[in-house]
């Protein structure tokens, strides 16, 4: 009788526990996008924000990631949350924290779905490349809101998570223009930090590398992997706001935000440029 309840070996434990994760994060899209399109229908204010809450929370629990957040995450319009970036699992575990929009790179529209995701929680897909930017600015001048919140990953890219790469200043340079009456943009640093995977710490041989996606990885065996595994255990440290006084400079501001990031971090910070 032992033998029959005894634990299913590795390979078949992972399988069964990616299609449960499957099952249940279709489940959640099935009930939830259809209501937060007809959500759109009326609104694209903050309460445009509430469903995609709700999935992004169903995702995570479904995925085995654990939060535990420290500070408090500034809302009610007007915050430009800066931070990190670990991985695509970043925008499960942020917007289930937060009620506001991303600013994403332009390639991600190519993901499989990602583009009809991106409407529904109102991302903004922005080129990297430098020969865009004054594109871009306008780009996001023309959709910016005040009484919404956005998230922005200053880095351009993921990293291991061991340290945080330079921010580029550039886009910074956006928020700190306003017309002359306007209020303007407060900057709320975070910093994203993994503890532990598949329900070993890092500091005791996690493999940072199935939750952390970098370098020459691919998407889709980085995913399949991972939802294999029990889970990720993440920490979110939301930093004081910053205040923006007139005439700073985005440089300067970058690297002072750097330092505030990667100062929650156990390892040095890489210096910044751009």
């Amino acid at each position: 009788m032992r033998a029959a309840v005894a634990e299913a070996p590795g390979p078949l434990r992972a399988a069964c526990r990616r299609l449960a994760r499957i099952i249940a994060i279709l489940l959640a899209s099935v009930v939830l996008m259809p209501l937060q399109w007809l959500v759109m229908r009326f609104t694209r204010g903050p309460n445009a924000f509430v469903v995609p809450r709700w999935w992004f929370g169903c995702l995570r629990r479904a995925m085995g990631i654990q939060v535990e957040m420290i500070g408090t995450p500034r809302t009610g319009g007007g915050t430009l949350l800066v931070g990190n970036h670990l991985s695509h699992y970043d925008i499960v575990v942020l917007g289930s924290l937060l009620p506001a929009r991303f600013i994403a790179k332009d390639q991600m529209q190519g993901w499989p779905g990602m583009k009809f995701v991106g409407e529904l929680a109102q991302t903004l897909y922005i080129s990297r490349r430098q020969r865009d930017a004054a594109a871009v600015a306008a780009q996001l001048g023309a959709q910016l809101r005040g009484d919404h919140d956005l998230v922005l990953f200053p880095e351009g890219t993921t990293s291991s998570g061991e340290r945080v790469a330079p921010f580029k200043s550039s886009l910074f340079a956006l928020f700190l223009q306003r017309p002359a009456g306007a209020p303007g943009w407060t900057l709320q640093p975070f910093t994203q930090q993994l503890l532990s995977v598949d329900g070993v710490a890092l500091d005791a041989g996690g493999d940072r590398a199935a939750y952390a996606f970098h370098g020459e990885m691919r998407a889709g065996p980085h995913v399949k992997h991972f939802l294999g595994l029990s889970g990720a255990r993440v920490r979110v440290t939301f930093h004081p706001p910053v205040t923006i006084g007139d005439g700073v400079d985005r440089k300067a501001l970058a690297l002072r935000l750097h330092a505030i990031v990667a100062g929650a971090l156990p390892t040095h910070a890489e210096p910044v440029g751009g």
